[in-house]
C-alpha cells in the first residue's frame, strides 16, 4: 500500500478480515449481513482512490495475517469469499458513479411545487 488509509477505511478493512475469518472458521454468518455497509464505507472513504491495492488483496493479506492456518487450510474458500466482495465493491461503485439518465423527466419536489396551491 502506498498511502495511508485514513482510520475508516483501515477500521472497515479490519473488520472485513475479521468477518471473512469466522466465516471461514464456520462460526457465523455475519459477513453477509455485514458486507454492504462495510463495502459503502470503503468506497465513500475513497479506498478505490487511496490505494494500489484491490479490496479482495487488502481483505486477503489481513485474514492472512489474523487466521493464518485457517485461511492457509481453506485457501479455496477464502478467494472464493474475497472474490465476492471484490465483485460487490465493484457493483457497488458502479453503482455509485451512475448519473441520473436524462430520458427520465424531472418531478417536483414536492406538492405544492407541483401545482398552483
Amino acid at each position: 500500500m502506498s498511502q495511508e488509509l485514513n482510520p475508516q477505511s483501515e477500521q472497515a478493512l479490519d473488520e472485513l478480515a475479521d468477518l471473512v475469518c469466522q466465516s471461514l472458521k464456520n462460526e457465523g454468518d455475519d459477513l453477509v449481513h455485514r458486507q454492504d455497509g462495510l463495502l459503502k464505507t470503503l468506497l465513500m472513504s475513497g479506498h478505490h482512490w487511496k490505494s494500489d491495492e484491490t479490496v479482495m488483496t487488502e481483505v486477503e493479506r489481513r485474514v492472512k495475517d489474523r487466521c493464518g492456518d485457517t485461511a492457509m487450510h481453506r485457501g479455496g474458500e477464502l478467494t472464493a469469499l474475497t472474490s465476492r466482495l471484490s465483485q460487490k465493491f465493484g457493483s457497488l461503485q458502479r453503482w455509485e458513479s451512475k448519473s441520473p439518465s436524462d430520458d427520465s423527466p424531472a418531478k417536483p419536489a414536492n406538492i405544492s411545487s407541483a401545482t398552483d396551491a
